[in-house]
């Protein structure tokens, strides 16, 4: 009897080994699957983790892509206006250079035909008045050489007021009708009475211009001012030359344009004028056709 109570308590050892030696192995198996599980999630998360971060890292590559566009755009747009403003400044530094060479080119031309006229000034002074013995010639008797042949008169029209004050206004025309060239005339206007000698006009005057800028440029003709013409003014007469060197050819004119004589009865009686041109290398001299006559 001890003996098969020890022989049932042996069969159920072992099978109470086997079961749990088979659930082990269930057990074991469900281990393995389970950790076969774990891996393949670890790896998906590792996967998902990775597909995340190249995303992102896309992302910034993309964000760092359109910034260096960016600033690609910003350096060529700040290379162009930096261009365009030297080129700017550039145009402005010439467009002021040029404009202070205009000035003194035009004050430098001022200059030097200032220096011509002071120089034609000098060199009439002391010249003798081809007219000053005028009262010992005989008017008719102007001499002329062959060759030379000279057309002078007056062009002109009078404006009269109601108190017989007035002015004349009009070109002096100097036409060479001869056969050679004539060169630098010179003009004398003779008025009577002696205090009506009063010309005005575009005529260039160094006493009354040596204060200013006045452009010679603007100007063909000038008063003589030396000692022998103020003589010759105080006996009525007027002399005028061209400012830079004239020469006249054959079928040529030289023109003294809109000069201004003003006048007043009371003041002179009946006005007459008259020209004389003198040229002074060649020794020629005529007289004007016509002249101006106002009788009241």
């Amino acid at each position: 009897m001890h003996s098969q109570k020890e022989r049932l308590s042996y069969d159920r050892l072992i099978a109470r080994a086997e079961f749990y030696q088979e659930k082990s192995l269930a057990l074991e198996k469900k281990l393995v699957f389970a950790e076969e599980q774990i891996e393949t999630l670890e790896k998906e998360v590792t996967d998902a983790v990775r597909e995340a971060e190249f995303r992102a890292l896309e992302a910034d590559k993309a964000k760092l892509e359109e910034e260096v566009i960016q600033l690609r755009e910003q350096m060529t747009r700040s290379k162009s206006e930096d261009y365009e403003k030297k080129v700017a400044d550039y145009e402005d530094l010439l467009t002021t250079v040029q404009k202070e060479m205009n000035e003194k080119e035009v004050k430098l031309e001022n200059s030097l035909q200032k220096i011509k006229a002071l120089e034609k000034k000098l060199s009439l002074q002391g010249r003798p008045d081809p007219f000053l013995k005028k009262a010992e010639d005989d008017e008719d008797s102007i001499f002329v050489k062959r060759d030379y042949e000279c057309l002078c008169l007056f062009d002109y029209s009078m404006i009269m007021k109601e108190d017989l004050s007035g002015l004349i206004k009009g070109s002096f025309l100097i036409e060479n009708t001869g056969l050679v060239p004539l060169h630098n005339p010179s003009i004398c206007f003779r008025f009577q009475p002696n205090e009506a000698n009063i010309i005005k006009g575009k005529i260039y005057s160094t006493e009354n211009h040596e204060t200013n800028q006045d452009n010679l440029s603007n100007y063909q003709w000038m008063f003589i001012d030396n000692d022998w013409s103020t003589e010759a003014k105080e006996r009525g007469e007027i002399w005028i030359c061209p400012i830079r060197d004239l020469t006249i050819d054959p079928g040529e004119k030289a023109i003294i344009q809109d000069y201004l004589i003003p006048f007043k009865k009371e003041a002179i009686g009946n006005l007459t004028v008259e020209a004389f041109v003198f040229f002074n290398k060649q020794q020629y001299k005529v007289k004007a056709y016509n002249q101006i006559a106002i009788n009241f």
